[in-house]
Parts: C-alpha cells; structure tokens; sequence
C-alpha cells in the first residue's frame, strides 16, 4: 500500500489505515478539510452572485446590455472611418446613435441605429447629424433611414430580454474576436 500524503510504501496495520504514520494521517485529514472549505467558499461565492444579481435594478441591466450592443458596433465598424466626419484616427471611438436614445429609445438597440462615431462628433457636436444621416443613407439606404425616422412602436424592455440581448451582443464579439473575423459586417 501507498501512503496518501508522503506516496512511500507501508504495511496496512488496520482496514480504514491510507496513512503510514499519525503525521501523514494529518497531512490528509488537512488536505481533506482545506478542499472542504474551499468547496463551501466557491459556494458562498456563487450564492453571493446570485444574491447580487437578483438586487441589480431594471437601469443596472440597461447599461450592460448597451456596453455590450456598443462593442458590438465598433467592433463591427472597425475597419469603417466615423460616420460623421469620414476620418480614421487613433483617438476614442464610440458607438454612436443616429436618433438619441432619450427621443426614441424604442431604437436603442437596432444596429441600424448605431454606427462607429469619433467622441468629439459624439459628444462635441451632439452627433453631427447632417453629416451623420448623409453617410448612414450611404450605407443602409434611404428607405432604412426613413424607418428609422418613421413611427416606431414604444418598447419598454423587460431584465430577461435585457439579459438576453447583453449575452447575444457578448457572444456575438466572444466568437468574432476568438475567431479572428476580419472586415466590416453589417450586422
């Protein structure tokens, strides 16, 4: 028989013995208590997660669910300059929306809303519109556009679909990104 803890040879003096001597015996009776306590932690852990998610309010799920539609974008766009002011630079960019999210947020998450767009046109110059809805009928077509300005259908999101649409848009970039995809989609 092999001793648990010091891997030596010994005789089995008693039917339950898995240790060579008293000290080897404690070694496993701490290993055993050391992975018991690291289970109960992984479960704290995990309960305290649960805990924590159940509280995060309606807003909370909003936000993730647009960082992620927002990485989405740009990464979609990568390769496109800012639909605004048509230049490529090092600087931020964002995931900009044609229409706010405040006037239509039935819009939010319609990709056709949201195009790859530089801070200073997105923040600076609130959108730079003009230049904004030109490039856009550029790039999806004036009949797209038109929907987008059109009457929508008011949308209020419920935290499943919330949690729905941030693991979609996350999946989406987890599989292009570990993939490699190369090029502009058009999502």
């Amino acid at each position: 028989m092999i001793c648990r803890a010091c891997k030596q040879p010994f005789t089995k003096l008693r039917p339950m013995q898995i240790a060579c001597s008293p000290a080897c015996a404690y070694i496993i009776g701490k290993r055993a208590g050391d992975r018991a306590r690291a289970r109960e932690a992984r479960k704290q852990a995990q309960e305290l997660r649960k805990r924590k998610e159940a509280a995060k309010p309606r807003s909370q799920w909003m936000r993730e669910a647009q960082t992620a539609v927002n990485a989405w974008i740009r990464w979609r766009d990568r390769d496109l300059p800012c639909v605004s002011c048509g230049r490529h630079h090092q600087g931020q960019f964002h995931a900009g929306h044609f229409l706010s999210t405040g006037a239509r947020p039935e819009l939010r998450f319609d990709e056709k809303n949201l195009a790859k767009q530089c801070s200073a046109c997105n923040l600076h110059l609130s959108g730079n519109l003009v230049l904004y809805r030109a490039e856009l009928i550029r790039r999806i077509g004036l009949s797209e556009v038109e929907r987008l300005e059109g009457p929508q259908v008011p949308k209020k999101y419920t935290i499943d679909e919330l949690k729905a649409i941030r693991d979609d848009y996350r999946s989406r970039l987890k599989v292009c990104l570990g993939a490699g995809v190369s090029g502009a989609g058009r999502g």
